[in-house]
């Protein structure tokens, strides 16, 4: 046991999929009686406080925390089209994400200095000086699509949902994306350079840690991606990040007869914005024979939920998802862990970015089906529903990679990794 108390600071960029996936994390730091410190957005103030957390606070950028909600609605013409034409969507996205962090680099430099941390676990895709600065080790978590993070030529880029087994679109789709990164790259490391940072790898978005660097997907479904590409000593998976929870959860009374089959439809707290697809889906749901759970989100008011279900804006997931027999999710890298994890099948209807990647991967894995959010018809969403509550070998599938998870002890070797980082680091910190 490591017998000195560490203080960690923690941020994850200001999304629930990626605050969630950082706080299993934190959680088990703090089982072994560390400090841990998070950094949060002031939209969302006292969340870490209620759990036990310290907590220091960071204006948002008035201009990018007034877009986000219309740029998700605005972009829905966008999201219709394959994964290979929405890169320069994802494109743009990086380009906000550095306006983000110079926005917010004069506060988290204060936060670092008060705070003094030991170690500073992040979770973000794009690079913040303020801690490659600090002389505290960095430790990047990475929750989302382990094809993006780890971003190398002898698998298929990331955000593009392409089969492992097909190399003919690979390299095509990689200089895609990377002609369209370009222009962003070289005015990350211009911003890079005038903090003396070291510049980025070709066309890539973030460093890597010379310490640690955390994918997390359950290593059955990792194997195919590690014997083509293995990695390195300053790689560490986790097969789940499952955060304690107080929470409680009681279905409505009435809702759920006895033997009746029980669905959870979570399209995740961005794509669940845009109205259209969220009507499209619970029409098609409302002809479904089983009850459905609907997370309603920010568009609930312009669209109506039928007889067979019951939803509210926000509902607490890890309550939710041991009570269902099958799961409909955009396909957000934390839910897809999450559902595997309480052994679910799923049907993945993926909208942008990592989602494509996640949906290929439960077809690979035959643990589920995807389709076109947009344009999925009536037949194949029920067809499906009714083929994957039925199909007995997916269930059983679904069920040993649960048991795997369940028994796995890598958050503890990920937090003995860190007490040992913050003992033994390297520096630089960043490679």
């Amino acid at each position: 046991m490591y017998n000195k108390k560490l203080t960690i600071l923690c941020y994850a960029i200001n999304a629930t999929g990626h605050i969630n996936a950082l706080l299993g994390i934190a959680f088990a730091l703090r089982r072994r009686n560390h400090r841990v410190v998070f950094i949060t957005a002031k939209s969302r103030e006292g969340t870490f406080l209620k759990i036990g957390f310290k907590e220091e606070t960071y204006e948002e950028n008035p201009i990018d925390n007034r877009t986000i909600e219309s740029n998700i609605n605005s972009s829905s013409e966008e999201f219709k089209k394959p994964a290979i034409e929405q890169v320069q969507w994802v494109v743009n996205t990086f380009e906000r994400g550095v306006e983000r962090i110079k926005f917010m680099e004069k506060r988290m430099r204060e936060i670092v200095s008060k705070v003094k941390p030991d170690v500073i676990v992040i979770d973000d895709i794009i690079p913040h000086p303020c801690f490659i600065h600090s002389n505290a080790p960095l430790v990047y978590t990475n929750s989302i699509s382990p094809l993006f993070a780890i971003d190398d030529e002898r698998l298929p880029p990331g955000f593009f949902g392409l089969p492992l087994n097909e190399r003919s679109e690979w390299e095509s789709s990689r200089k895609i994306f990377d002609a369209l990164k370009e222009k962003v790259w070289n005015k990350m490391n211009n911003w890079l350079e005038e903090n003396g940072i070291q510049k980025l790898a070709k066309f890539r978005v973030q460093h890597r840690s010379s310490n640690l660097n955390i994918y997390m997907y359950p290593k059955p479904l990792m194997e195919d991606f590690l014997r083509l590409c293995p990695l390195g000593e300053e790689w560490m998976g986790l097969d789940h990040s499952i955060r304690e929870s107080v929470e409680k959860f009681n279905l409505p009374e009435n809702f759920k007869r006895e033997n009746e089959r029980l669905i959870y439809l979570s399209m995740g707290s961005l794509v669940s914005i845009i109205a259209e697809l969220m009507s499209h889906l619970t029409q098609i749901l409302s002809k479904c024979k089983h009850k459905i759970i609907v997370v309603t989100g920010k568009s609930h008011q312009e669209y109506n939920l039928a007889e067979n279900m019951w939803g509210e804006p926000f509902l607490p997931q890890l309550e939710i998802l041991p009570l269902v027999d099958l799961v409909i999710t955009h396909g957000g890298n934390n839910t897809f862990v999450e559902t595997l994890y309480f052994g679910k099948p799923m049907i993945v209807l993926p909208v942008f970015g990592d989602q494509h990647d996640n949906a290929q991967r439960a077809v690979e894995a035959k643990i589920g089906f995807k389709f076109n959010p947009f344009s999925v018809t009536e037949n194949e969403l029920l067809n499906a529903i009714d083929d994957l509550l039925n199909d007995n070998e997916i269930s059983e599938r679904v069920r040993k990679i649960s048991k795997h998870m369940r028994e796995s002890n890598a958050l503890n070797d990920v937090v003995e990794r860190i007490e040992q980082i913050a003992k033994y680091p390297k520096i630089p910190t960043i490679m």
